[in-house]
């Protein structure tokens, strides 16, 4: 099992705040709702799309650790073969 430690989560809450930020600017300014309901539309939606974005983000983290061979993998890749040149 790999670590990816809180990065993953980081990397969501920054999604997930910057794809809802316009639309609870536009709930507020546009539609004119109140702040509570703003926030009780806004928050189950947020937590929502951070749980759905957990995984998928933890996956894209640990394989940008392996392919460039940071932490743990170090020790898993291979070096390069020589070629054999006559």
């Amino acid at each position: 099992m790999q670590q990816a430690d809180d990065f993953p989560a980081y990397i969501g809450i920054f999604v997930v705040g910057h794809l809802l930020a316009p639309v609870v600017i536009t709930m507020i300014g546009t539609f004119g709702m109140s702040a509570w309901l703003t926030l009780a539309i806004i928050l189950p939606l947020a937590v929502a799309l951070l749980l759905v974005m957990l995984q998928p983000t933890k996956g894209a983290v640990i394989g940008f650790l392996w392919w460039h061979g940071i932490g743990a993998f170090r020790q898993e890749r291979r070096a390069p073969e020589a070629k054999d040149e006559p």
